[in-house]
């Protein structure tokens, strides 16, 4: 049983820190190419092969603590800590998915901010769901990331950087890993994936368990693909009613 630091531990974080961002980088810029001339649904496709991916994601980092034989409570597979700074975790789950679900709710009942998400949306136009069988693909997309991202970035990344710097540390410099995961998006993107970490990554330092961070990733996506879907929705109507 390895407890400590091991020559596979550093080829996951190598993996997470540099494989995953320039794949996804040059997939990107693959989509973008394929998308501009395709005349089918690629989008699904896209989706189903970045769910393969977070498989394989997952995998690398079970696959390891099971070779070591380690404690699966150190990856935060354990019942959230209720004493302590559970509270914390609680509270701060609480007031990110409320100002989802006020914004998803009045972007669904009146439209209003359409103008405004449209444009927010320009630059990720092509990866946001369209039509009624994207969306479900991306509500699949939205549980394989939570499930995947988690167990990586907040699970597995939390866990070493814990070895070398303070929990504050910890968070700020996972928070940047899994930003540069998501550096395809752009600037703005990844900054804002960024800070979402950071958060999370409170949420399952309070709780002491992956369950509510996996379970709150899950419906940040699910609910901002949702938004967008129905945003365009909209617009495709008002579009052919003109």
């Amino acid at each position: 049983m390895s407890m400590g630091i091991v020559t596979a531990d550093w080829l996951v974080l190598a993996f997470l820190v540099i494989v995953v961002p320039v794949w996804g980088w040059f997939d990107h810029r693959s989509f973008l190419r394929r998308e501009a001339v395709a005349d089918t649904d690629i989008l699904s496709a896209e989706y189903m092969k970045t769910i393969a991916f977070h498989a394989v994601l997952a995998t690398s980092v079970l696959a390891t603590w099971f070779v070591l034989g380690r404690d699966w409570t150190l990856l935060g597979f354990t019942a959230p800590n209720l004493a302590g700074h559970f509270w914390i975790g609680s509270l701060i789950a609480a007031a990110l998915l409320t100002g989802m679900v006020l914004n998803l709710l009045g972007g669904l009942a009146s439209g209003k901010g359409d103008a405004a998400r449209l444009k927010a949306y320009a630059d990720l136009a092509p990866f946001l769901p369209k039509t009624a069988r994207q969306h479900r693909w991306g509500m699949a997309l939205s549980l394989s990331a939570g499930v995947a991202e988690e167990i990586a970035y907040r699970g597995f990344v939390m866990w070493m950087l814990a070895f070398f710097m303070p929990i504050y540390a910890v968070i700020a410099v996972q928070a940047v890993i899994f930003g540069l995961a998501h550096v395809y998006q752009g600037l703005g993107g990844a900054v804002g994936t960024a800070i979402l970490g950071a958060v999370i990554g409170v949420v399952y330092w309070a709780t002491g368990s992956l369950f509510l961070p996996i379970l709150l990733h899950m419906l940040v996506d699910a609910m901002s693909l949702s938004l967008a879907y129905f945003t365009f929705r909209r617009q495709a109507g008002r579009e052919a009613n003109v």
